[in-house]
């Protein structure tokens, strides 16, 4: 496949990331605050909104966790790290790493696959909105699957500068140099 249009979907895929991570936010919080405002103010309740929120921040929450793991923001224990002094061994060491994420991942994925089409098959629905639960668990499902790709793109780049002994750059590092490298150039 042409690596213009990989950069593309990429790149669209980023978009939505963060087109869903900004809504679902926005929609959260102004949910909230609505909720807050009727229920002391007006003393009235509002039928559905802490389930709304509470969907829409499993939303929040696992595609933020796909980006998470593109950005290089999820959680990690370096301490072999700090006794390995080999670069190589470093980089061998961060390659298994990334290659037992990833099979966790997988596993992962396989299951919210199963999940998602059991919520297909029995259409659960939500206690106070009767919302179909597939809508929820597809969450659980897109999450899952952006840290897969994103942990493989990982482990591919760290097996092919473990290979050829280069200093390995996350995708975010190699996307944040271009956009600087971009902008410098509009400067």
């Amino acid at each position: 496949m042409d690596t213009t249009v990989l950069s593309l979907l990429h790149n669209r895929l980023l978009w939505l990331q963060r087109l869903v991570m900004g809504l679902t936010t926005i929609a959260f919080s102004v949910l909230i605050f609505v909720q807050v405002f009727i229920r002391y103010f007006l003393d009235l309740p509002l039928y559905g909104v802490e389930e709304i929120a509470v969907y829409l921040a499993v939303w929040l929450y696992f595609i933020g966790s796909g980006y998470g793991v593109y950005r290089g923001n999820h959680i990690s224990a370096g301490v072999m790290d700090i006794a390995l002094s080999s670069p190589a061994a470093k980089a061998a060491l961060q390659a298994l790493v990334s290659l037992v994420s990833l099979a966790i991942i997988g596993w992962i994925c396989w299951l919210c696959l199963g999940y998602f089409q059991w919520s297909l098959a029995r259409v659960p629905k939500s206690p106070e909105l009767r919302i179909p639960l597939y809508y929820v668990h597809a969450a659980m499902l897109a999450g899952a699957g952006l840290m897969f790709l994103y942990t493989l793109i990982e482990l591919v780049g760290r097996l092919h500068c473990l290979a050829t002994g280069r200093p390995y750059h996350s995708l975010a590092d190699i996307d944040d140099n271009d956009t600087a490298r971009k902008a410098e150039g509009r400067s």
